[in-house]
């Protein structure tokens, strides 16, 4: 297995454009207290793909927000072209992607946390692989989080790799490229993990489908902190996804288990 290359690439792909051929785009938000930062997310992003993806649209999932989160949206959604979805009740970063993917109508979805740790522009990058690829991770290089959180990461990563026998760095990404008819395929299926893209990314490497990583910038918070990484909270989220590692283990390899063909079956 050869290591994918973890530098950015100082030349910027063409901005658009994008090659209707292969299908228009939505742009799936996930949020949940971002009131500080999402205002400039959306703005950013509509500014760099609204007038360059002719196919092309916003959705927003807000998962029981309980900042001032739900009174932004509501505002810019007066202003703005997006489809917006709010849920009284949080329902996890895991069920809230998911049902956001269901509310998505174009060939291809883009999927972007809503911290704004990555920029708009490089949405390019993973633009050109669409022909040739069915999933396109944008590759944290470096990861500007916490020391804590990058050797979490490195760690969890590692664990996947090993146990599940994927060649993938980062797993775990918040930018990503994907064939909605994919996602909506393998999507109801991610139950074992807290982090969506990781187990999504297993499942669809193990059937088949063609999945690159592609480095991209990756940037601090600019505002607040996360609401997942509590230190408090690190001996449990570790145990979870340990054990999520496991019975994700036990129901890919069951699968790919098959029965001699001397063996003879009885009534």
């Amino acid at each position: 297995m050869t290591k994918p290359n973890r530098k950015v690439s100082t030349e910027m792909p063409h901005r658009g454009p994008v090659d209707s051929s292969l299908g228009g785009i939505s742009l799936v938000f996930p949020v949940h207290n971002e009131s500080f930062i999402i205002e400039q997310t959306l703005r950013n992003y509509l500014a760099e793909l609204q007038d360059r993806v002719p196919d092309f649209e916003l959705i927003v999932s807000e998962d029981g927000s309980t900042d001032d989160t739900k009174s932004v949206l509501e505002r810019l959604s007066k202003e703005l072209p997006m489809k917006l979805y709010m849920s009284d009740e949080r329902k996890g970063y895991q069920q809230a992607l998911i049902d956001a993917i269901s509310y998505a109508t174009k060939p291809w979805l883009f999927i972007v946390d809503s911290d704004y740790q990555f920029a708009a522009i490089d949405f390019w990058r993973l633009d050109q692989h669409r022909r040739d690829y069915d999933v396109i991770l944008g590759m944290k290089a470096p990861r500007r989080d916490p020391k804590y959180r990058v050797f979490l990461s490195r760690g969890y990563n590692l664990l996947l790799r090993l146990f599940l026998k994927v060649p993938y760095r980062d797993m775990d990404t918040g930018f990503r490229l994907i064939k909605r008819d994919i996602a909506v395929e393998i999507s109801p299926n991610v139950k074992y993990m807290s982090f969506f893209t990781a187990e999504f990314v297993v499942r669809a490497h193990h059937k088949g489908y063609k999945i690159i990583e592609v480095p991209v910038p990756h940037y601090a918070r600019k505002i607040g902190s996360t609401t997942i990484f509590y230190v408090s909270n690190l001996f449990m989220i570790c145990l979870h996804q340990l054990v999520g590692i496991f019975r994700l283990r036990s129901e890919i390899f069951a699968k790919k288990v098959t029965p001699p063909d001397n063996l003879t079956l009885h009534p």
